[in-house]
């Protein structure tokens, strides 16, 4: 009986424990002057996708993320921009729902 009680005790401080990890989403609308760009993120060097495009991010800890992005097109010059992402949504879905707006423009090749 007192180790079912002992048992009790553990698991509902484990899920108390968990309950307190939410974790907090942030999206960006990422759009380029010319359109057509790939984006990459510099984290990892993953290729997120072609402008324009919402992408989103998850974090259990922080209430923004700092976020760096490379954008390159053929005939363009690359850019990098740096910026913080609010992580304010509590899904992903509320999240692409209302994205931060990140606009970036190209320069041409000479």
């Amino acid at each position: 009986m007192q180790k079912n009680i002992i048992k009790l005790v553990i698991t509902l401080f484990s899920i108390s424990l968990l309950a307190g990890c939410a974790s907090h989403y942030g999206a960006a609308k990422i759009v380029s002057q010319p359109a057509g760009a790939e984006v990459i993120n510099l984290d990892d060097g993953s290729v997120i996708g072609v402008t324009p495009l919402t992408t989103w991010w998850k974090d259990s800890n922080d209430s923004r993320q700092y976020i760096a992005l490379r954008i390159k097109k053929p005939g363009f010059e690359e850019k990098i921009s740096h910026f913080w992402l609010s992580m304010r949504h509590k899904s992903e879905s509320s999240a692409r729902e209302n994205p931060q707006l990140v606009e970036m423009i190209l320069t041409e090749k000479k």
